[in-house]
């Protein structure tokens, strides 16, 4: 038979118990808590430098691609051949500057931006010199492949509006 002694003590070591599992249920929760805010900033992915993944860069590369066909489709069917491709050459020199325009932080964070922006300023000073010496266009190659294909590679999915326009890579710039 018990004690009252010993059924006051069975409560009491109950309530204990119960304290423990909900300090050590609160302690688990704010882990995960924890995890869940601060894990993917600390653990998470990092800029992957082989793609233009940076959300506030892509938005900005997404909408300067829309828009430099919306320039090259607006050109003035009545230009010379000359006139027709530094109008091209200059609708790509205005999506480099709104994407520059993100700021050097984000495209210095975005590790691929850089070298993309620099394969358009390739595109545009190689048609320059091209109409300049009055010789046909060749696509620019670096390291084995042709820019346009690395700059594809670097926008990857999504961005698909991004992939060089055809007629700023004809043999003649300014050619319709």
């Amino acid at each position: 038979m018990r004690t009252e002694e010993q059924i006051a003590e069975v409560p009491e070591a109950d309530s204990r118990r119960g304290r423990r599992v909900t300090l050590v249920l609160l302690l688990i929760t704010g882990i995960i808590a924890g995890l869940w805010e601060f894990g993917p900033s600390l653990i998470g992915p990092k800029d992957d430098p082989t793609a233009i993944d940076s959300k506030p860069v892509r938005t900005a590369v997404a909408s300067a691609c829309n828009q430099l066909r919306s320039d090259l489709a607006a050109l003035p069917a009545g230009l010379s051949t000359a006139q027709r491709a530094e109008a091209e050459n200059q609708a790509v020199e205005r999506l480099i500057a709104r994407v520059r325009a993100v700021g050097p932080d984000a495209i210095a964070h975005d590790v691929p931006t850089d070298k993309w922006l620099g394969d358009w300023e390739l595109i545009v000073a190689t048609r320059r010199q091209a109409v300049r010496q009055g010789t046909r266009f060749a696509t620019p190659v670096a390291n084995g492949t042709p820019v346009n294909i690395r700059m594809f590679e670097l926008i990857r999915s999504g961005l698909e509006q991004c992939d060089v326009p055809r007629q700023l890579l004809t043999p003649e710039p300014g050619q319709l």
